[in-house]
């Protein structure tokens, strides 16, 4: 989109100054404007080109621009539209405040007032637009801005102009569709082109529906299990959810919801005139404030399945979404105090140098009540909460607490909090201590009288007996993030968006692939938050941020055909997930956003951060050219790593390799050619190559293969490339076993000279005289001589991913925070004490080096999207039964 925006501030440039970026859809991106004219801002929205290629965009605009005469207070109005060598745009005010979607995703559910107003506004506007011959088709709460207390229905006559232009039959082929499925009336799913003012009140119950209950009618884990529900389920009345909703209000919304047309709301402004009239009523059943289950005609399933098109996995997620006979609700939220919503921030004492975000709730066995965090100033405590009373109350003696995992009796919990693994009664009680934890991301218990601990970063194991303070360790291949599996005494762990089973106690380690048709392993499963059930099924959250469950054959290490469940889990930037599943098989869940999708800033000492022009994504490692045009990042794609070369000045940019596994891309001194390393099944290789010149990489070197490791000591070293600071001179890292070595990357099969030992993330100084590190055993930030180590000085007792900013100037971060030491440049020596120098509480912990250099006084790193913490959680029971027949249906 970044040559077709260059094209458009080109050919606009006259009467409008684009500014930035605003966000963009399924159809359009927006972006904020100057219009030079009138000194006003404007929203000038973008059609995404392969849409208007098939919609034309000649047609469109004849067709959008009939809206354009469309004057009422609640709708946003269209001030100008045109084509830029076939790009289409169009303007419209731009609107201080925030969307009914905004606000639902904060509040979820609206005070009953607001909500009718609202939905009166929306019916006064589409009642005027109907009677000027105009259906909105895509009514939902993204298109219904609030501005100064007042709704303005946005996006009049884009789906309009899509549906009656001449692509409008092949809107499938660009990926989109006309209407929203959540909100699409039964007419609009079975793909009828003639629909009038009825399908818009269909769509306006939709949102008033939600803005009551907190969800949609309808849910669903793929658009075609939603329109199957909208086409053969009645909704649950809105007082299952909410008793306090007036008769008439939820008589008027179930009105709007009918499935026939004919049964609705003749027009809008009946739907708003019954909204206010305490004695509107519809004909009910005696069960009609009951959950209502599929009793429809066979007919109707028939034309549902076909109109939906539903394949193999989609009847798996309608066989996990059938009406079952009633045994208490399918899916319920309990709230959390406000003073105690969930925290997904690691407390500053007990994150742990590298700050990584990590699951921070725990269910108990029987699925009765829940642990969570939740934030208390910069730090955080647990809370107990029940799932089947309103009893909810913090656990004392567990201030700065993280990863809490409730023992198998239900009795006691344990967490990290300021480097140590604590116990707490639930029932309260003293904390108790059980030793030192450092760099922990996988507790879990693996027995009644053992609690399995993974720390050092994921390179170490200890099974510790909390009666008898017994304590067994290991040293392991990393895992740093994954889960322990007790029935196989496995572990299953998220290595840069692939799993890996390990063995703890034998130390052998195999990848889990997916199968082929034919059985044969084919390329890495990917994805986070691995955890397997039964041995029989892997659960996960797959790449697209979707929890996901696929067959697993445990011998073999296949995992078969994949089911996409559930979506809005919380994912953490580096694969942990909010999600618990008890052993009577509920699911408990943090409602949120997938916290892995970053974007990658700079910030330099005394300014805020600044995005780099280029899109979200999940960027796992990256390195930036000294003159700071070019950017290489490694992002995790559906199935592969891919290698992108970014240029920073257009925005152009394109993917240079693909392979299963690349690590820390580096560019060369004068910027020409990048030094990586990557692997392709067993075998790991450094590659060499230059990205504009075309043609094939070279290899530097390679590995012997290592389909599993047994024996850690004795595994063979894996060097990755981690700094080129001269055209002769690279620096490499075993991270296994914590050699840094240095070679000559210009040659083939080169000598790789070994620099320090039990060090990581080492930096060479811009003079090439000194090297900093990271000691391997108690984290300290340590300068010596370079090539040959001098005497070592200690710049901090703890510290994580040390950086020379210059010769005389190093960097280095614990949790989100950044500080500053200065050296002697010749010696190492430090002088005066550390200084904060940066903090950013959104800073996101990516796998392997996080925060690079941007060659201007700063450095670049990705920064999470922002959240606010949830209000509830939200409860399934029985949904490991239901996952189970989802995916042996989607397997068959």
């Amino acid at each position: 989109m970044n040559d077709v925006l260059a094209r458009l501030t080109t050919a606009l440039a006259d009467r409008y100054r684009i500014e930035r970026e605003l966000g963009h859809g399924g159809m359009a991106t927006v972006y904020l404007a100057q219009d030079l004219r009138h000194h006003r801002r404007v929203a000038i929205k973008v059609l995404r080109p392969e849409l208007a290629a098939v919609i034309g965009a000649e047609r469109f605009l004849v067709e959008i621009r009939t809206t354009a005469n469309l004057q009422h207070p609640h709708i946003l109005p269209l001030f100008d539209s045109g084509t830029v060598d076939g790009t289409v745009y169009y303007v419209m005010p731009y609107v201080t405040g925030e969307s009914l979607r905004d606000r639902l995703d904060r509040e979820r559910q609206l005070a009953i007032p607001d909500a009718v107003r609202i939905a009166s506004e929306v019916a006064s506007a589409l009642d005027y637009a109907h009677r000027q011959g105009v259906i909105h088709r895509d009514i939902k709460p993204e298109n219904i801005l609030l501005h100064d207390g007042r709704a303005l229905v946005a996006d009049f006559g884009i789906a309009l102009a899509a549906s009656r232009s001449e692509g409008g039959s092949r809107m499938t082929e660009t990926g989109m569709s006309l209407g929203t499925p959540h909100y699409m009336s039964p007419e609009q799913a079975m793909g009828e082109r003639d629909l009038d003012a009825r399908t818009d009140v269909y769509a306006l119950g939709c949102v008033l529906y939600e803005m009551l209950t907190g969800e949609p009618p309808f849910n669903g884990a793929s658009a075609q299990a939603i329109v199957a529900k909208v086409m053969t389920e009645k909704p649950t009345a809105p007082t299952a959810t909410r008793d306090t909703v007036p008769d008439h209000v939820e008589d008027a919304v179930l009105t709007a919801l009918a499935k026939l047309p004919v049964d609705r709301f003749a027009t809008a402004a009946d739907f708003a005139a019954a909204l206010r009239d305490d004695a509107f009523h519809r004909p009910r059943t005696s069960t009609s404030r009951a959950v209502a289950t599929s009793h429809v005609s066979s007919r109707r399933v028939a034309i549902a399945l076909g109109a939906v098109a539903l394949g193999a996995t989609a009847l798996a997620v309608w066989a996990l979404l059938r009406p079952a006979p009633y045994s208490g609700p399918a899916v319920f939220d309990v709230g959390l105090p406000e003073n105690a919503s969930m925290s997904f921030a690691p407390s500053a004492s007990s994150a742990g140098p590298y700050g990584t975000a990590i699951r921070n709730l725990s269910i108990s066995r029987n699925g009765e009540f829940a642990v969570y965090t939740t934030g208390v100033g910069d730090s955080t405590m647990l809370w107990y909460r029940s799932l089947q009373t309103g009893d909810v109350r913090p656990l004392r003696g567990t201030l700065g607490a993280t990863l809490p995992r409730i023992s198998p009796d239900g009795s006691e919990v344990a967490f990290l909090a300021e480097g140590q693994l604590r116990l707490v009664p639930i029932g309260g009680g003293d904390a108790r201590s059980l030793g030192p934890a450092m760099n922990a991301g996988l507790g879990s218990w693996a027995s009644d009288r053992q609690f399995l601990l993974v720390d050092d970063d994921g390179y170490q194991i200890r099974w510790i007996d909390p009666g008898s303070g017994t304590t067994r360790t290991k040293v392991i291949p990393r895992c740093a993030i994954g889960s322990h599996d007790p029935e196989a005494g496995e572990l299953t762990c998220s290595f840069n968006g692939t799993a890996q089973v390990m063995n703890p106690e034998s130390g052998e380690v195999w990848p889990i692939r997916t199968a082929q048709p034919d059985g044969t392993p084919g390329p890495p499963v990917s994805g986070t938050a691995f955890q397997v059930v039964d041995q029989k099924y892997l659960v996960s959250m797959a790449a697209d941020g979707t929890l996901s469950a696929a067959r697993y054959d445990a011998e073999q290490h296949l995992a078969y055909r994949s089911v996409s469940l559930l979506s809005g889990v919380r994912r953490e930037p580096l694969g942990s997930s909010q999600f618990d599943i008890s052993s009577n098989g509920t699911l408990l869940f943090a409602p949120g956003i997938d916290a892995s999708i970053g974007h990658v800033v700079r910030v330099r000492p005394g300014q805020d951060p600044e995005a780099l022009p280029l899109e979200a994504g999940d960027f796992q490692r990256y390195d930036l050219t000294t003159d700071g045009r070019w950017l290489t990042a490694v992002v995790q794609g559906a199935e592969l790593n891919e290698l992108r070369v970014y240029d920073l000045r257009d925005g152009q940019r394109y993917v240079w390799q693909r392979t299963e596994a690349i690590r820390h891309p580096i560019w060369s001194p004068d910027g020409q050619q990048i030094l990586f390393g990557a692997s392709d099944k067993a075998r790991w290789f450094i590659l060499r190559g230059s990205p504009g010149a075309g043609g094939a990489v070279d290899t530097v070197t390679r590995f012997a293969a290592r389909a599993t490791i047994r024996d850690t000591a004795a595994a063979p070293p894996v060097f990755d490339p981690i700094g080129w600071p001269a055209d002769t001179i690279a620096v490499a890292q075993d991270w296994t076993g914590s050699v840094v070595v240095r070679f000559n990357p210009a040659v083939p099969d080169p000598t790789f000279d070994t620099v320090l030992t039990g060090a990581r993330f080492a930096s060479v100084s811009p003079n090439a005289k000194l090297v900093v590190y990271q000691a391997s055993v108690g984290g300290r930030v340590v300068v010596t001589g370079f090539p040959n180590v001098g005497r070592q000085w200690q710049v901090a007792s703890q510290g994580v991913e040390p950086l020379f900013l210059s010769s005389s100037e190093v960097l280095y971060r614990l949790g989100t925070v950044w500080f500053l030491a200065r050296v002697n440049p010749d010696t190492g020596e430090p002088v005066g004490a550390a200084t904060v120098w940066a903090r950013d509480p959104r800073f996101s912990d990516t796998s392997g080096w996080s925060n690079r250099l941007s060659h201007d006084g700063g450095i670049i790193y990705v920064q999470s999207p922002d959240q606010a913490s949830p209000t509830y959680l939200r409860v399934i029971p029985n949904w490991v039964s239901q996952m189970k027949r989802a995916v042996d249906a989607a397997n068959k």
